[in-house]
């Protein structure tokens, strides 16, 4: 077999494992990919939860840094009746979850994360079961991160909640803004004399970023071998500074609702968010990274 004929070969199953997912969840896959241009638009809030997309991007990432080593797996036709069996098993269980459970699940944004992931790695496993040590850290990484972020929401988005009002509440005093807080309630009157009214809700805690942000964190742990006590840290660190960007993003909406009207805040909710996230993420990767080079540890 010539080179470029064993090329196309070695990338069979990846695009067996996408159409079969696409053709198997395209109600999810659609129901993501409708949403990518609102997330681009700006809009940031719980009507349209971009984590599972964000999750999907970094896997995709740290995969894509591990081309060759990939590239060699998918080249390697040994037969592991045991990696099949897990492939095939991994791939079924989303489709199973989804007969049983369809009005619960068919609108579920992590779900369709989930499914649309799983799906994919199952099935590539089970067409080349060499890739099965590769790729299932990064599948669960993805579902804890992904698929665990309603339980953790319910669980731990009310205290999380109340800990960005108690901290924005403190910025805005020393700032010295017009804000009335109340717990987790915000009222104020914007440029223009309008009264507004916000809350702070479970879906706004930051639950979301948090765990997207442990995910990376997880995902150069396995890359780089970083030592557990540096990657405790910067995990706790992290969510840490992820709170706090989450309170100054409350106090900048306010802000700009006060100087700049109602509308200024809405379009502030969608950017600012991004911007104060990315620059989150940006910051932790590099401290991070360079822990490892520098054999530093906190």
């Amino acid at each position: 077999m010539n080179r470029p004929a064993s090329a196309l070969s070695d990338l069979l199953p990846i695009f067996a494992a996408t159409l079969a997912s696409l053709a198997i969840y395209g109600q999810q896959a659609l129901l993501l990919l409708l949403k990518i241009g609102e997330v681009f638009g700006g809009v940031f809030d719980t009507t349209v939860p971009a984590y599972p997309l964000a999750g999907m991007f970094f896997v995709l990432m740290f995969v894509s840094l591990r081309r060759r080593e990939f590239g060699l797996l998918l080249s390697d036709r040994k037969r592991d009746l045991n990696a099949t069996a897990a492939g095939v098993s991994i791939a079924m269980i989303p489709l199973l979850a989804l007969l049983a459970t369809r009005p619960l699940l068919s609108d579920s944004y992590s779900f369709a994360g989930v499914a649309l992931v799983c799906s994919w790695v199952g099935i590539a496993i089970a067409l080349r079961p060499s890739l099965f040590p590769f790729l299932s850290p990064y599948l669960l990484v993805y579902l804890a991160a992904v698929g665990l972020v309603g339980l953790l929401t319910d669980a731990l988005g009310d205290p999380l909640a109340i800990g960005v009002a108690w901290i924005g509440s403190a910025v805005t005093w020393l700032l010295g803004l017009p804000v009335h807080w109340s717990s987790v309630y915000i009222s104020f009157v914007a440029a223009g004399g309008t009264p507004v009214n916000l809350y702070i809700s479970q879906e706004c805690s930051g639950i979301a970023s948090i765990s997207i942000l442990l995910l990376v964190i997880a995902m150069i742990h396995l890359d780089i071998k970083q030592r557990p006590r540096t990657s405790l840290f910067f995990a706790i660190g992290g969510s840490a500074l992820f709170l706090l960007l989450n309170s100054l993003r409350v106090v900048g909406l306010v802000a700009g609702g006060i100087i700049g009207g109602v509308d200024l805040l809405w379009s502030l909710h969608g950017w600012l968010g991004y911007a104060f996230y990315v620059l989150g993420y940006s910051a932790i990767i590099l401290f991070y990274v360079r822990a490892r080079k520098e054999g530093n540890s906190p």
